[in-house]
């Protein structure tokens, strides 16, 4: 399952994440991850 980031974007993917306002969801433990909605 992967771990939501709901205030701070998660630590694998410190620059893609930047832009998310709502955090991010990370899968992995690889730099794949998506904004939260």
């Amino acid at each position: 399952q992967p771990k939501i980031f709901v205030t701070s974007c998660c630590s694998c993917c410190p620059g893609g994440c930047a832009r998310c306002a709502q955090g991010c969801v990370c899968k992995g433990a690889s730099d794949k991850c998506s904004c939260c909605a």
